[in-house]
């Protein structure tokens, strides 16, 4: 059998390659996007007789030739397989970070003879159920307002949520949202929105502590302005929405908010006015284009006197 596994939500993926690769099969690994990843070998694989299982998983990350435009000479093998592929080998193409082109030639050829699995990441709604019934079935004491914490945190992650579930399972008392917010790791886009609010409620040590905290979670400075300069966006969609006079409902419904994440920016939009929004994203502008064009200065000090600068002429 070929699967075609896709999608944006690792935890599903690693979970269904689990279960396709049980224990009885012969597993064999190839990094599609290694510049020595040959075709021919992954078909050998293919077409090799196991000494001791009855079953081959032949598993391939980030094929490229399902990713990019490839010569088609290369894939004439994989073509002749992928048409009469043998019955004891399962050939499974995966990737975590949903890049598979389905315009391809040979992901359409490829996909005649295959069964694609398609796993993406819950909406809102849905997202809020798993959180309670992965809680559940870690029996985990936990407050009500905590449950929603943890949701918001993961942001409609499940491999997050389950990383920080373990993380909480350890904790032997009642699990209020103050330990959560301590032992949980954040996405980067929350600990971003975080940021924004120390920020507007010109919190210096607290803006500093994130903005480290964010650099050591991104590869670049550049990184970490872009996911500001988002949550700033995000703030003026909502400010317009508001000075529309649209409702909560009507503004969830718009952006695809959650009601934890809105409230969150609504408390934000207290303290800073839509005029304010656009000026400091003008100059985080100019700070990207500083980092970029002038490297005398490390790009963390740089950020910090940012953000020292920015406070106290606040």
């Amino acid at each position: 059998m070929i699967y075609i596994i896709q999608g944006s939500e690792e935890f599903f993926i690693r979970e269904k390659i689990r279960e396709l690769s049980n224990n009885d099969a012969d597993v064999i690994r190839f990094d599609g996007s290694d510049k020595n990843f040959n075709v021919d070998e992954m078909l050998e694989a293919c077409t090799g007789n196991s000494l001791f299982a009855q079953k081959s998983v032949v598993l391939v990350n980030q094929p490229y030739f399902l990713i990019r435009k490839t010569d088609e000479k290369e894939l004439k093998g994989l073509y002749e397989y992928v048409a009469n592929p043998l019955y004891d080998t399962d050939l499974i193409f995966y990737t975590y970070e949903d890049n598979f082109n389905s315009k391809l030639k040979t992901y359409k050829t490829i996909s005649e003879n295959a069964q694609i699995i398609n796993l993406n990441s819950y909406n809102y709604k849905e997202f809020n159920n798993y959180v309670r019934q992965r809680i559940n079935e870690e029996n985990l004491d936990i407050q009500k307002d905590a449950v929603e914490l943890l949701s918001n945190i993961c942001k409609r992650s499940s491999t997050l949520l389950n990383q920080n579930l373990e993380v909480l399972k350890l904790y032997p008392e009642k699990i209020s949202s103050d330990v959560v917010s301590k032992l949980c790791t954040q996405s980067d886009e929350n600990e971003a929105f975080d940021m924004v609010n120390a920020l507007t409620n010109k919190d210096v040590s607290k803006s500093i502590s994130l903005f480290r905290r964010l650099m050591t979670q991104n590869d670049s400075i550049f990184s970490v302005i872009g996911l500001l300069a988002n949550q700033l966006r995000y703030l003026y969609h909502i400010a317009y929405l508001v000075s529309l006079g649209k409702k909560k409902k009507e503004i969830i419904d718009i952006t695809g908010s959650n009601e934890y994440r809105l409230n969150k920016a609504m408390e934000t939009l207290n303290n800073i006015k839509m005029n304010q929004i656009i000026e400091l994203l003008s100059k985080l502008s100019d700070l990207d284009l500083k980092c970029k064009s002038d490297n005398s200065i490390e790009e963390e000090t740089r950020f910090e006197m940012f953000i020292l600068d920015l406070l106290q002429k606040g």
